[in-house]
């Protein structure tokens, strides 16, 4: 009996020489979130608790407004509490609240958060859903990406969904309205917990029709940032569902106030989740800035491919090709230049043709310099016989010189196929982030 009971005072310590339910190390997962970030994984999905500056979301704002605007006691707390409430229907049909919100917003804009604007400011976000059906996501995204910003919504209605064409979109400027944009008509986008049973059985349906096909296929593949969803448990739960399955992982959940039983659910599924959506933001941000940093300065150990942007450049012309890399880079894109990517060791023509082969885009810079060095062998023209051969297979463009003003292509003596891409002039006075916004610009429009 005495052995028995010295037995059961083992702690788990004694048996295994550690204590299993001390430390939580979450260095890993905010790596990977990191590294998914630069490699341009990560989708934003942005809910009502994260739009505006307010202790009250913005939702339970408008809410409140109306419900003082018809009279009504009751401090309703959603829009279904609210049309179902007697002094409301006193004066309305239940319909009428959509024509209420639309004006409400007609008349109205609110100002996006200061959380909001800090994390899509990073610009590594060019494709963010939207959960809330008010405009707020698009304005902070229309003030960072200007008229490159394309608005797309989901408002329960086979002829009128808006689809992605393929992955490529996903590092286009957009945002996605997930439940809707206020401003159509009733039910067209969510307001009531009715709403909200119809559009996600839509987005949970088998049937392609009921929902946009390419873009469920190529969320399976993202890594979901969830920030401001402060959902009740099971809506969460369909809602995460509708864009995971058949996989649940691979995302994050930052929360201020979550249902026990919900964190439970996401961490089983191997969600990383975070209490306290601000430190959250503040955490990317500083970690990002550090790893992008440490990119910087540290020559890879393998070769990378899959790159946005491949810079193909003169060694008279390091100087412009150096500003246009930091001037891409710092725009969220990744790019293939020699001087980072290049392995100690390698093959280094192997690499260049494989980083081509895979590259979405070709950056030729041509200068005087091209002009002067057109009798000699340089490995740029390797680089463009190359990719000539991989412009050929592609259906958009591929290839972008950039040339100083007044290059004249023909005196150089660049290839035929090479002049028949539209160039980006630019002059010594022009600064290069001008340059590369064109060139982003120009990607973007394929």
């Amino acid at each position: 009996m005495e052995e028995k009971n010295k037995m059961m005072d083992l702690s788990f310590e004694d048996m295994f020489g550690t204590n299993v339910f001390e430390g939580n190390n979450d260095e890993p997962l905010w790596d990977k979130l990191i590294q998914q970030i630069i490699d341009g994984n990560v989708i934003p999905v942005i809910g009502t608790d994260l739009l505006i500056d307010n202790s009250s979301n913005l939702h339970k704002v408008i809410i409140d407004f109306l419900a003082k605007g018809f009279h009504v006691s009751s401090n309703p707390k959603s829009f279904s509490e609210l049309i179902y409430d007697i002094d409301y229907t006193k004066a309305n049909k239940k319909d009428n609240v959509y024509y209420q919100v639309n004006k409400v917003f007609a008349s109205k804009k609110f100002a996006p958060s200061q959380k909001l604007q800090r994390l899509l400011s990073i610009r590594q976000f060019p494709f963010v859903i939207t959960t809330s059906f008010t405009p707020v996501v698009e304005q902070a995204m229309q003030a960072i990406w200007e008229d490159e910003l394309k608005v797309m919504r989901f408002n329960n209605n086979p002829s009128e969904n808006d689809d992605i064409k393929n992955g490529t979109d996903l590092r286009k400027p957009t945002v996605y309205y997930m439940f809707g944009k206020v401003g159509e008509g009733a039910h067209k986008y969510v307001l009531t917990d009715t709403d909200m049973l119809d559009f996600v059985s839509s987005w949970l349906s088998n049937d392609n029709r009921a929902r946009p096909k390419n873009l469920c296929s190529e969320l399976k593949e993202k890594y979901l940032l969830m920030l401001g969803n402060n959902y009740s448990n099971w809506l969460f739960r369909f809602i995460w569902y509708s864009m995971r399955k058949p996989d649940l992982g691979h995302g994050m959940l930052a929360y201020d106030t979550l249902d026990e039983s919900l964190l439970n659910f996401l961490e089983r599924a191997e969600t990383f989740t975070k209490q306290n959506t601000s430190d959250v933001i503040d955490q990317i941000i500083t970690r990002l800035e550090k790893k992008l940093e440490e990119n910087e300065t540290t020559k890879f150990n393998e070769p990378e491919d899959n790159m946005d942007v491949f810079i193909s450049y003169s060694r008279s012309d390091s100087k412009i090709a150096e500003k246009l890399y930091e001037a891409l880079t710092s725009q969220g894109k990744r790019v293939w230049y020699d001087r980072h990517n290049l392995t100690d060791g390698g093959n280094f023509m192997d690499e260049i043709r494989k980083a081509i082969r895979t590259a979405k885009y070709f950056v030729p810079i041509l200068s005087e310099n091209i002009t002067k060095e057109k009798g000699e062998s340089h490995v740029y023209r390797n680089e463009w016989d190359q990719a000539i051969e991989v412009a050929i297979s592609m259906g958009r463009t591929y290839i972008i010189p950039m040339a100083v003003e007044g290059f004249d292509f023909y005196r150089a003596a660049i290839p035929e196929k090479m002049q028949q891409h539209n160039a980006i002039f630019f002059s010594e006075n022009e600064g290069i982030k001008a340059v590369a916004e064109k060139i982003i610009h120009k990607m973007n429009q394929d």
